[in-house]
């Protein structure tokens, strides 16, 4: 059995040499065995020179392929991009002639010295940025390496002009341990018309929410502090970009123009000719901190979408929080036309305030008809004239012997007799003394207690006059107090509305200013400055 499995594999192994001397190696695995056998003798960290003194050249450049998001909160941008390198390598050249024609070959990025290139302000949690692929080297020794990165970047942030803004974000390139005599970093130039060139966005994606402005590159040269005497060089390349707005028209720019319209409204309705909310209605205080509410509402909505630690305020966010000021000034304003409405006036209005708004502000504002029934009388002179009237009746009042109260409690038939009646009365009495017992003083006697009869009633009907001009002065008393009263509490309304005019004028000159300074900020904003090419060197 043994010798049987012998045979087996001594066949299978003849079989296996025969199929091996049949395949024959291309001239292009015949050069790529060649040229890794010569790299793996010599190493592939060190840099491919002759000489150690002698500077490699390496150009760089990125294609930019898409803009994959700008996070605000984190101020980090990331790109999508294919990276483009391009260098001499002296040890992976050979004459094509030799090689059967061959004069460019593909093998990995490993197996040969690559540069340390390094992005300087990544912020980038992952280990590896690039895609493994191929390198193109031709027979010259020119080497072709164009990785697929996304590199996640830090970027300052400018949201002032939020959301009309434009960015400008930096990705810093660079030989993170090759100093600029051992490996000299140049800007691969392409055909944009830029001097120290820039990046490649002929493949580029449009973005939904950015639009490229310009992508300028610059070469600098300059020492660090980790090593002072070893000049660094770095390729920065700079994206300039400027947000779509038209998304954020329709949930910012769009309500914000709606409130500010309903806030006038509100402010001074009788603008649109007739007053749809009285500004002592509450209504008119609900729906200011409706509007409040609103506005703070679109400030948080705003403020999702921006870093929390900001240097600059948005302006847009500056205008929100403007027209909430102006309508919680309002609002207490409304409060106290509120107040005054319900609960009347405390006291009269000030002789130097009814001056001012009455004489000057209501001329100004147009007002003037609205106060021009207060101009006739100032509450005091019509107090002293209510009060101090008299009002006296048919010329006949009653004895007073005491109060009003007690006048009514003591007055007796004798009270109500007058001098001339208890006069007549006793003239009566002695009459009837002489002539009693004789039948024509009988006449007499009727006659005169007939006078004393009506002189005692007209007593008793002008004591109830008397009672009835008490009980009219009395009310007129208190119907003059309560017209006093509804006058003060109409002066302090009228005085509210001039207040509210003035206030309505205060906030349309503060909005239209507002306006005239913000809008062209946000809609224009300008291009942040390029920064000029650092040459310590």
């Amino acid at each position: 059995m043994k010798i049987y499995l012998l045979a087996f594999f001594l066949a299978l192994l003849e079989a296996t040499n025969g199929l091996t001397k049949h395949i024959e190696l291309s001239e292009e695995d015949k050069l790529i065995k060649t040229l890794l056998a010569r790299y793996k003798r010599r190493g592939r960290y060190g840099r491919p020179l002759e000489h150690f003194n002698d500077t490699i050249k390496i150009f760089y450049n990125m294609q930019l392929l898409q803009i994959m998001d700008l996070d605000e909160r984190n101020q980090v941008l990331t790109l999508n991009v294919w990276d483009r390198y391009i260098w001499k390598d002296m040890h992976v050249k050979w004459d094509p002639k030799e090689h059967g024609g061959v004069d460019t070959i593909r093998i990995p990025s490993d197996k040969i010295w690559i540069p340390d290139i390094k992005l300087y302000n990544y912020a980038d949690e992952r280990l590896a940025e690039r895609r493994d692929v191929l390198c193109v080297i031709n027979s010259d020794g020119r080497v072709l390496w164009m990785p697929q990165a996304i590199y996640k970047s830090s970027c300052e942030i400018d949201v002032q002009a939020f959301p009309f803004d434009i960015q400008s974000c930096k990705l810093k390139f660079g030989s993170w341990t090759y100093g600029g005599d051992m490996v000299d970093l140049m800007v691969l130039i392409n055909d944009t018309g830029h001097t120290n060139g820039s990046i490649d966005i002929s493949e580029y994606r449009k973005s939904n929410s950015w639009e490229i402005l310009d992508v300028p590159a610059v070469r600098n040269c300059q020492f660090y502090t980790c090593c002072p005497n070893e000049p660094y060089i770095d390729l920065s390349f700079t994206i300039i970009f400027q947000r779509r707005s038209a998304f954020y028209n329709y949930i910012l720019i769009l309500p914000c123009i709606l409130l500010t319209s309903l806030t006038l409204v509100r402010q001074q309705p009788v603008l649109i000719l007739i007053f749809w909310i009285p500004p002592e209605s509450p209504a008119k205080l609900m729906l200011g901190i409706n509007i409040f509410v609103a506005f703070f509402l679109l400030l948080l909505l705003m403020e999702a979408n921006l870093p929390p630690s900001a240097a600059k305020v948005p302006l847009l966010g500056t205008y929100y929080c403007l027209n909430m000021i102006l309508i919680t000034l309002s609002s207490f304003l409304n409060a106290f036309v509120v107040n005054l409405s319900f609960y009347g006036a405390r006291r009269p209005l000030p002789a130097c305030m009814r001056t001012v708004m009455f004489e000057f502000f209501a001329k100004i504002l147009f007002m003037d008809s609205l106060v021009k029934p207060f101009r006739d009388k100032t509450i005091s002179e019509l107090t002293s004239r209510l009060v101090g009237d008299k009002m006296p009746f048919l010329g006949m009042m009653p004895p007073v012997n005491g109060d009003k109260g007690g006048r009514a409690a003591k007055w007796t038939h004798s009270d109500a007799m007058s001098p001339a009646s208890e006069a007549l009365l006793s003239g009566q009495s002695a009459n009837q003394g002489q002539c009693q017992g004789q039948g024509q003083c009988q006449s007499h006697i009727q006659q005169g207690e007939n006078e004393h009869q009506q002189t005692l009633q007209l007593n008793v009907i002008n004591y109830h006059l008397g009672e009835l001009v008490d009980f009219i002065k009395s009310y007129r008393a208190r119907v003059s107090e309560k017209d006093r009263k509804e006058r003060v509490a109409k002066e302090w309304k009228a005085v509210s509305l001039i207040f509210d005019r003035i206030f309505f004028l205060i906030y349309l000159t503060t909005i239209i200013t507002s306006l005239c300074v913000i809008l062209p900020i946000i809609t224009n904003p300008a291009v942040p400055p390029q920064e000029p090419a650092i040459n310590q060197c």
